[in-house]
Formats: C-alpha cells, structure tokens, sequence
C-alpha cells in the first residue's frame, strides 16, 4: 500500500492510570503528517503535546485508536531532557548505535562519528564522555544522532528548553537545514517564537487539537472576523510572542500593517512602509 502522508493517527486517544480513575492524555485525536510539511505543536502545560511526541516515536502506546504509518519510515526524535534518551556513554557510542545497520567499517564510522559532531557545531572528540558535556552540547549530541540517517520526520519535543540563545539559534538553525534538505520537521515548543519556520500550527488543549491551520491565522485569527475577536492563540490562553503582539498593537492603534508578520525581519520591512 503506497501513502501520499508518512503518518496519519486516526481517532487515537492515551489515558493514564490516576488515583481517582484515568487521566485523558490525548483525546480522540486525528492528524495527517505529509512529506516535506513543518508542523509547529503548540498548547498549554499539560495539553497533550509531549505525549503526542512519544505516540510519534513509538515510546507511548495508544489506548484506542491507531496511528498508520508509511512502511520504511525512518522517524528520529530529540526530546527535552538530554539524558533521557542517552544509550551510550560517548557521542561515538551514540552515533554507533544510530548506524548501525550500516555496515560501515571502523575507519569510515570514526569518520562519519567526526563529520556529524562538526555538522553541529562540535568541536570534539566522539569519545568525549557524555557526562563531561554540559546540557547545550548534550543535546547537540543528540540532534547530531538523529540526523546521522538522514530520517525522513523528526520529532523534537521542547529541544530548546534547556538551552541558552546562541545554543537555541543554533538548533533552530541545524534543524533548517536539515528541512531544506527534505525532512519532515514535527517541532513541540511552548517558545511561539520558534513558530515562524512552521508551515502549519497544531495546537492542543486539554488533549484535543484546537486549532490546525497557518501560523497567520493562528497569532492574527481570520482577517474576516471583527477586530476585537480573539484569535485562536488568545483562545487557547497563550501569549503571542512579540512580533505579533507589536503587530496586534499597532492594528489597534489605526497602524494596520500590510502583511501580518511573523518574523523581526518581517516586522522591520512592514514598519519600515509605514514610514514611506
């Protein structure tokens, strides 16, 4: 059977065991993942996001449901915490198990082990101790392992949360890269800034997916809706981050801008026609 989508969950829901009955995770969830799309998910604390992250890895099972997936699928994951998902106890030992249905000989893995830490921005040994690294060069490691195969979705849960700006930019700018290059990105942040390379938000709330649309539409709502509506980001209880807020600022003040921006780069262009 051939799919024009790599992942598609259909009606899938995940409960957890509570002291007083079940606690509903994930709640009659449907979601088509298509090739080459860089989905931003979105949501408050405890809205479904993380473990979506892990029904998408394989780490969570469904409690009903069921998640269809394209065969040979290669899906590779980073996740919040560095060293949760460390096997090994060197970047060499991690990027050895990622490869290893390929045959490569010694010299060509010391190699590659080498090649793939650069391609991150590291500098080091691949037989640095992992627990010598401190928490921003951990996840580069772990960035670095997932993309060692080239997999076709990669699913990054919070990756930024423990990292400082320069860290994070590089991230972001990693992870670009490897979009360009035809990965599917699955981005989980609750940072809406990082939302501005998504070609689609799915935000969730309680479980459910509350909004599934364009990253316009989510911060700025339907251009068709009265002006003092709220838009679906307000809605769910999240703040915009700052270039929309300074957008949604100016609109209210009579300074409507020609194109709702997403970027400080979008915002500088858009101001700077205002001054024409």
């Amino acid at each position: 059977m051939s799919f024009s989508f790599f992942i598609a969950l259909q009606e899938a829901s995940v409960k957890y065991p509570t002291g007083s009955g079940a606690h509903k995770a994930l709640s009659n969830v449907t979601l088509l993942i298509e090739p080459g799309e860089w989905i931003t998910v979105a949501g408050p604390n405890g809205s479904g996001k993380s473990t979506l992250a892990g029904v998408l890895l394989g780490t969570c099972r469904l409690t009903s449901g069921r998640m269809v997936r394209k065969e040979r699928m290669d899906i590779r994951g980073v996740l919040q915490h560095p060293e949760a998902q460390h096997i090994g106890d060197t970047p060499a030992e991690e990027l050895a198990f990622a490869l290893n249905d390929r045959h490569l000989s010694k010299e060509e893995l010391k190699l590659f082990q080498k090649q793939a830490l650069l391609r991150v921005g590291l500098e080091l040994s691949p037989d640095t101790p992992l627990n010598s690294l401190s928490g921003g060069q951990k996840q580069l490691v772990n960035i670095a392992t997932a993309l060692a195969t080239a997999p076709d979705v990669l699913v990054l849960d919070e990756p930024t949360a423990m990292l400082d700006p320069a860290a994070r930019e590089l991230m972001l700018r990693i992870v670009r890269q490897a979009h360009l290059q035809g990965t599917t990105i699955v981005w989980i942040t609750h940072r809406l800034e990082e939302a501005v390379h998504a070609s689609r938000i799915v935000a969730f709330q309680k479980g459910e997916i509350a909004f599934d649309g364009a990253p316009e539409t989510f911060f700025y709502g339907d251009p068709a809706a009265a002006s003092d509506s709220e838009t679906p980001c307000e809605r769910i209880g999240l703040a915009p981050p700052f270039v929309v807020q300074t957008a949604l600022y100016l609109k209210k003040k009579g300074l409507g801008l020609t194109a709702p921006p997403l970027s400080f780069d979008d915002l500088a262009k858009a101001v700077s026609r205002l001054c024409l």
